[in-house]
């Protein structure tokens, strides 16, 4: 395969986790090597990808990030530590719906990462903590590209967890998801592959590209906004946000947007001016 170009690998169909959107997405795989190694694209901040340490197998179509792993192999200490950083983020959106995603916290403390598509509309957010406490959040930074959004949530005081995207292929780490019933429940996940991914960019219907993880894990309804926290240099370290799933097949693939369009984001961001939020189609 050339050097530096994406190869279209097929479309299937991803379903947004936060909602009831489904959206036809096309997955292309990252450039690779004749030799079959990749040439990582780290965005700012994000780190270097390693190169994985033997020839990547061709993606399927639709793609197929093999079996869920059973177990998220972090420490019951780390793990608890990480849940402490993750949050609920709920209210009112579109015709009045609540909807309600995951979310979790960088920077500060008082900053939370959530996606993009669960905020159209929700003029009101809140941001349930993992102690009980129920606060008011108000939009700061939002990408429609990559499907993210920050809020502001005043007095959080959270334990913020680092960023990077410097894990290679068959990194396994947990999906920081919160239930329906507002209890958090950590999900395994293992990246397969790092992909980009064409899908329509949120609230809209423009075709755009996504950097993406592509996963196995298995998602509900309410995981979007997830971190997927994994060990990273001895620290808990978020590597990613998950934004989508696909039905196909029976499940276990799930997509996530890779910390660096974040990690950008949020250094190109005032984090205590409030933005627009976005009105509903």
């Amino acid at each position: 395969m050339t050097s530096g170009r994406w190869l279209l690998l097929g479309v299937a169909v991803a379903a947004v986790v936060a909602g009831v959107v489904i959206a036809a997405v096309a997955v292309l795989e990252d450039g690779t090597t004749a030799s079959g190694n990749r040439q990582p694209q780290a965005p700012l901040g994000a780190g270097t990808v390693p190169a994985t340490s033997s020839i990547r197998p061709p993606l399927d179509d639709p793609p197929d990030p093999g079996p869920v792993p059973d177990d998220h192999r972090l420490s019951r200490a780390d793990l608890a530590a990480a849940v402490e950083s993750s949050v609920r983020v709920y209210g009112p959106a579109c015709r009045g719906i609540v909807r309600e995603g995951s979310g979790f916290a960088v920077t500060d403390g008082d900053v939370v990462v959530t996606i993009a598509h669960l905020m159209v509309g929700m003029d009101e957010p809140t941001v349930e903590l993992h102690d009980g406490r129920e606060l008011s959040a108000v939009l700061v930074a939002f990408d429609a590209v990559n499907d993210l959004a920050v809020l502001r949530v005043s007095g959080a005081g959270l334990r913020p967890l680092p960023l990077s995207e410097a894990v290679p292929d068959g990194t396994v780490g947990a999906v920081l998801a919160w239930e329906a019933e507002a209890s958090p429940d950590p999900t395994p996940f293992r990246i397969d592959r790092p992909v980009t991914v064409r899908t329509e960019i949120v609230n809209g219907d423009e075709r755009i590209e996504r950097q993406s993880w592509l996963l196995a894990a298995q998602t509900e309804v309410g995981d979007s906004g997830a971190a997927l926290v994994t060990g990273v240099d001895g620290q808990t370290t978020a590597v990613g946000v998950a934004w989508g799933a696909s039905r196909r097949g029976g499940g276990g693939v799930a997509y996530a947007t890779r910390a660096g369009p974040l990690a950008t984001l949020l250094a190109s961001s005032d984090l205590n001016q409030p933005v627009e939020v976005p009105a509903c189609d």
